[in-house]
């Protein structure tokens, strides 16, 4: 045992990133407001002790920026370095969470309502599925929202036309959906960034959701769409990096739902449940994870959390990441 720990020890930091997303487990239960723990990220330990100490929280800039990309229908098992080396790249720099649901309504109205609320399905109300004009918008607060009530700026740059329903009045300063696929979102939100420098920006990617359904989770065509994914958060993180800002924005990478066969919201748990979730940026120490599992809803907590505003006592999550000004 001893020797099986110093080897892993000593492996790169870039290998223990690849190995620390679980599947084939089921998503947890919606967490409620009174139950929900904020988990620091620990750094990486051997399998036969316990997660190590939570690390004293890192200062972070007064203003941080957040950039959450969704990449939807993105099964965790796809992130490999053959196939999407930007994410693997992306671990290795900031943490990784090493077991992350969604909500069991994971279609991708409902589950990015969720996501981006911090509220369930009964709560937001986003029930449906497909662009309905009529209908209106989500009935919760937002990350959105509750940025701009705070004279943030705010954006969201998407491939499905259906997410509108999330953009609710007086919530979101630009709402743009250029193309279907990832890479005319990518270069639009790649030009925005650089030239607004919103404090939220949140992007949307089509691919891999496209292709599942109409290919098949796994297949060499969704193996296509997830590399085109990669290739996509590349020319954003890039546009990111190049800019003043790069150094006090966070970034969060994660998916509404996974997928198998040509489905993933019919009532299975497993890999249609399963979600990546990683972040970069301020007070994050490079490398390391999560090990108590991630809620899709701690993707709303964690971005207030960043931005210096109050996670709502009525939404579920926790911020998986401590700040400290």
């Amino acid at each position: 045992m001893i020797a099986r720990v110093k080897q892993r020890c000593a492996r790169a930091v870039l290998a223990v990133a690849l190995g620390v997303i679980g599947c084939g487990k089921k998503p947890v239960p919606e967490p409620t407001a009174s139950t929900a723990k904020p988990v620091v990220a620990s750094k990486v330990v051997a399998p036969a002790k316990p997660p190590a100490a939570a690390p004293t929280p890192a200062h972070v800039p007064a203003q941080v920026r957040v950039v959450v990309v969704s990449v939807d229908g993105l099964r965790p098992d796809m992130i490999t370095p053959e196939v999407m080396p930007r994410h693997v790249k992306m671990m290795s720099e900031g943490v990784t969470a090493r077991i992350a649901s969604t909500i069991l309504q994971s279609d991708t109205l409902p589950s990015h309502a969720a996501m981006l609320s911090g509220r369930g399905v009964a709560a937001h109300g986003l029930t449906w599925n497909s662009y309905k004009q009529n209908r209106g918008f989500i009935r919760v607060p937002t990350i959105f929202s509750m940025a701009r009530e705070h004279g943030l700026s705010t954006a969201m740059i998407v491939g499905k036309q259906k997410l509108r329903h999330i953009a609710g009045p007086d919530s979101v300063d630009h709402f743009e959906r250029p193309s279907y696929l990832c890479g005319g979102v990518a270069k639009r939100a790649a030009a925005y960034f650089t030239a607004e420098k919103p404090d939220l920006l949140f992007v949307h990617f089509s691919d891999p959701d496209e292709y599942g359904h109409s290919h098949g989770w796994m297949s060499k065509e969704y193996v296509k769409a997830a590399q085109n994914s990669d290739a996509c958060l590349g020319v954003v993180l890039d546009a990111i990096d190049a800019s003043p800002v790069a150094a006090s924005t966070l970034v969060i990478v994660t998916a509404d739902h996974g997928g198998e066969a040509h489905v993933h919201s019919n009532g299975r748990l497993g890999v249609n449940g399963h979600i990546p979730w990683i972040a970069r940026g301020p007070g994050i120490v490079a490398g390391s994870v999560i090990e108590e599992p991630v809620a899709t809803f701690d993707t709303a907590a964690t971005t207030l959390a960043a931005l210096g505003l109050p996670i709502l006592p009525e939404m579920s999550g926790a911020s998986r990441v401590q700040f400290t000004r």
